[in-house]
């Protein structure tokens, strides 16, 4: 008589962080997500409070979330909102708002099917402490601060911001004077994710901005938690000759968690469109940002002759007529090193990551929607330098990446940018090799491997034609729209799970699986390389129709992705499982015999992806 036993088919991918990308929507939001409401716990009435929505996975915003709209609301009926929509891209957001009547309240962000709630403590009782003036010795601020000219932090001095505290700067409506903060020593604005730091203008009028914060040759400096708001009255400077917030000279600076925004009217067409302020400006500095936001300015950080490191770090909304780029990375000095990680770049007039004479490594980013006709706006634009991307999608742009050549003579190093397993697609032109201005050229190259260019214009030189013997470029092991005869291209539909909803993920049997360079490093599963930003996660396996062939043992069937192996566990008790083998799946079902089993009343099985 036959034995009866089961099968059980689990599931043990492991992938680099960041590696997937399968677009959802709000309706699919479940238990594994999460919706953070991130902002100050107390606010006085009228003066816009920054307001920040994540929808979080295990890993942090839910990236795959391309476009959401989250909506607030508060549960006193005598408190009103000057807005109560936030828009999110990549699973994060903010907004400025303004809450007007007094009282505490509850206030509610709600996505999809899922929300949270957060305490505002109404902040009009609360003592309100002046300063202003140089400041010596150590010195702490709490709860409500009101800056009523300029403060100085004294070289051999320290300022300690602690978490909950408000800081009010008197802001001007016009001009280049307004209060600032000077650092010539140290600060440590320490704010916690329940207890935040802000950063803002006193005044309710959304037209006011205070001055900028100032680190001239100051000791090394910690802003955590903490939210910098509506500033930019100084002096212009730089590539926007406008204001930057933050202007670090010889200094180094962490900032942690913080946001930096609504420095500028970004809406086209609006009073004050692209001015005062940009987020920073710095010089012969080290900067390091880890899961900030810039959002809303005339430009994002323009970086000279300063080292960067800048990861989970959200650039969004920058605009002006001119140069407003999500970040400026410009004039490197030798021995620095700029990079980019797990960024999302979204939404600007002119160019997502721009570059100038600087070695950039950009790393697992999202670039999107640098689309303004008018500028020629770029996802990444390089000029002069070597910049290196990786694993990152470059989409809806009117130029995906531009290497650009200037001057009346060429250099003698040539513009170096490298792609390796990049997805670029829904851009006007994907790669270009760019004349600026009265350039000679080419002294541009491109090279570009294990990539997906699909869609639009995918290659492009405005110093020669473009065909497989162009000095501009080398592709290969690339998919393109259009034919490039060099080693291993493809000129095949790449097979998106859904571009319209921007799931760059490749399908089951996308002709772009273990299509890459066979010299590339090998997929986390042991296959060859795959083109384009992700690497294809086959389907869960499946076990099924159970035998029992008495001495022989049992025999199943293992439904799974071919051409990869699988590791086969078993058990007779559940708790204690053994290796038993690894499979290779010629095909879809493959027929997987376990002869140790021969006197077993019952046994289960489980199988993985290798190894």
């Amino acid at each position: 008589m036959k034995s009866i036993f089961k099968t059980l088919a689990l599931i043990g991918l492991c992938f680099s962080s960041g590696t997937t990308l399968r677009a959802i929507t709000t309706n699919e939001l479940g238990a594994q997500h999460q919706i953070k409401l991130l902002t100050q716990s107390g606010y006085l009435p009228g003066v816009p409070v920054l307001v920040r929505v994540e929808v979080r996975n295990a890993n942090g915003p839910e990236r795959d979330l391309w476009d959401a709209n989250a909506t607030l609301s508060v549960d006193q009926p005598g408190i009103t909102l000057s807005t109560n929509r936030v828009q999110l891209r990549n699973g994060l957001g903010s907004t400025l708002v303004a809450f007007r009547g007094g009282a505490d309240f509850n206030l509610t962000a709600t996505v999809g099917a899922r929300h949270t709630t957060r305490l505002l403590i109404s902040l009009t009782n609360v003592p309100v402490v002046s300063v202003g003036g140089s400041l010596a010795g150590s010195n702490v601020w709490s709860a409500v601060i009101r800056v009523t000219n300029d403060v100085t932090v004294s070289s051999g001095a320290s300022l300690t911001i602690l978490p909950n505290t408000l800081v009010l700067l008197d802001g001007v409506a016009s001009g280049a004077t307004a209060n600032d903060l000077r650092i010539n020593g140290k600060i440590e604005s320490l704010g916690t994710e329940d207890q935040p730091v802000t950063i803002t203008c006193a005044n309710t009028n959304t037209t006011f901005r205070w001055g900028q914060i100032r680190h001239d040759s100051a000791q090394p400096s910690l802003y955590r938690h903490t939210s910098i708001t509506r500033a930019g009255r100084a002096v212009g400077e730089g590539h926007t000759g406008t204001a930057p917030v933050l202007r670090p000279t010889s200094s180094t600076i962490v900032f942690e968690n913080c946001n930096i925004t609504d420095h500028a009217e970004v809406v086209r067409g609006a009073a004050g469109f692209g001015t005062p302020g940009k987020i920073a400006q710095a010089s012969g500095s080290e900067l390091t940002f880890i899961d900030c936001l810039f959002q809303r300015a005339r430009m994002g950080p323009e970086i000279g002759g300063t080292a960067l490191l800048c990861t989970n770090t959200w650039m969004m909304d920058m605009g002006g007529t001119d140069d407003a780029d999500g970040i400026y990375l410009h004039d490197q000095s030798v021995g620095q090193t700029i990079a980019l990680s797990g960024c999302v770049v979204a939404r600007g007039d002119d160019d997502g990551i721009d570059t100038l004479s600087s070695t950039v490594t950009i790393e697992n980013c999202i670039v999107r929607d640098w689309d303004n006709l008018l500028e020629d706006a770029k996802g990444i634009s390089a000029y002069n330098g070597v910049v290196h991307v990786r694993r990152s999608v470059i989409v809806d742009c009117t130029v995906g990446i531009a290497a650009k050549s200037g001057g009346s003579t060429p250099s003698t190093t040539p513009i170096l940018v490298t792609m390796e397993r990049c997805t670029m697609t829904a851009n006007q032109t994907n790669v270009l090799a760019n004349r600026k201005s009265s350039g000679v050229g080419p002294h541009v190259h491109l090279n570009i491997t294990n990539c997906v260019i699909w869609g639009g214009d995918p290659v492009h030189s405005d110093f020669e034609p473009t065909n497989s013997t162009s000095t501009n470029f080398t592709i290969v092991y690339c998919d393109l729209s259009d034919p490039y005869a060099e080693t291993g291209n493809l000129m095949a539909d790449p097979l998106f799970v859904n571009a319209g909803n921007h799931d760059y993920h490749l399908q089951p049997y996308s002709p772009c699986i273990d299509a890459g360079d066979p010299g590339s490093p090998l997929d986390p599963d042991g296959s060859r390389a795959d083109i384009g930003a992700f690497t294809f996660a086959p389907p869960p396996p499946v076990l099924s129709g159970p035998w029992n062939f008495g001495s022989s043992g049992f025999q199943f069937a293992l439904n799974a992705y071919s051409n990869r192996n699988y590791v086969i566990e078993a058990s007779d008790t559940v708790t204690n499982w053994f290796f038993l083998k690894t499979v290779s799946q010629p095909a879809e079902t493959n027929t997987v015999i376990d002869t140790t089993a021969t006197n077993s009343a019952h046994r289960i099985y489980r199988a993985r992806l290798a190894p």
